[in-house]
């Protein structure tokens, strides 16, 4: 039995041999989003979690593109 699955990782090499196995790829952020969007996790927590991604100087690019775009609202 095969069961669908999302890989969440921010590495780009692995989002390419996802690809290669036709396995569906988000960000980090994307999964944010959806937990977010399912009230699993409120606003303070993701600007407590991009606070955290900031200190450590973990933020990708498409990290900080999402704080421009998808998260703009709560990261004011």
């Amino acid at each position: 039995m095969t069961r669908s699955a999302i890989v969440v990782t921010d590495d780009l090499g692995m989002h390419l041999l996802a690809a290669d196995f036709d396995i569906p790829v988000w960000h980090g952020y994307e999964l944010l989003k959806k937990m977010h969007s399912a009230k699993i996790i409120d606003s303070a927590l993701v600007r407590e979690i991009y606070g955290a991604l900031e200190v450590n100087g973990d933020l990708t690019q498409t990290w900080i593109d999402a704080k421009a775009t998808t998260f703009a609202k709560i990261l004011r």
